[in-house]
């Protein structure tokens, strides 16, 4: 193998491991959503089997007012984690590349026919520099994309934690 077909497989490799972080990030993303699934189902569960109905809600009780308290940052927090997780599923990116053959999502809207697909992907093959800028295209936009949907899981993850918080003081002042 000549150096440059290794400097090639660099590219890839960089390529392949950003689109590995970026699954790593939804991964996340649906645990964060499957945590809050679970916890709801419990909440759920619990209200309906309990006899007194515990999430029953009086303004006479002067507790009431700690509950809300605890209660709507728990619910604040919840959304903003979804929203989060959701905006991880689907990241709106602003970069500007040029076409490229080696995009799956280029190919279809820049190359319809299967023969000027072809041509143009063999002239890039052959030319080892513009073949290196469309790979690193691809590994700058597979590392943004990894990077921000890694920015959205961090918010996820903080945005779970601080719900999980007020919810917790919130069923401690339920059963108190």
């Amino acid at each position: 193998m000549n150096s440059d077909q290794f400097i090639t497989d660099d590219y890839w490799q960089l390529i392949k491991y950003n689109y590995d972080q970026i699954k790593h990030a939804e991964l996340k993303a649906s645990i964060i959503v499957s945590i809050y699934s679970i916890f709801l189902t419990i909440a759920y569960t619990v209200d309906i089997l309990d006899e007194e109905n515990v999430y029953s809600f009086s303004f006479e009780d002067k507790m009431i007012y700690l509950k809300i308290i605890a209660l709507v940052p728990g619910i604040f927090f919840t959304v903003r984690s979804f929203v989060a997780c959701i905006s991880c599923f689907l990241p709106r990116l602003k970069i500007s590349a040029k076409p490229s053959p080696l995009f799956f999502g280029d190919v279809q809207k820049k190359w319809p026919s299967i023969s000027n697909y072809s041509n143009e992907l063999i002239k890039l093959m052959d030319n080892d520099d513009e073949y290196k800028v469309h790979l690193s295209q691809m590994a700058y936009v597979t590392g943004t994309i990894a990077d921000t949907k890694f920015k959205y899981v961090g918010s996820g993850i903080k945005n779970l934690v601080r719900s999980i918080v007020f919810f917790l003081i919130f069923f401690i002042l339920v059963y108190i």
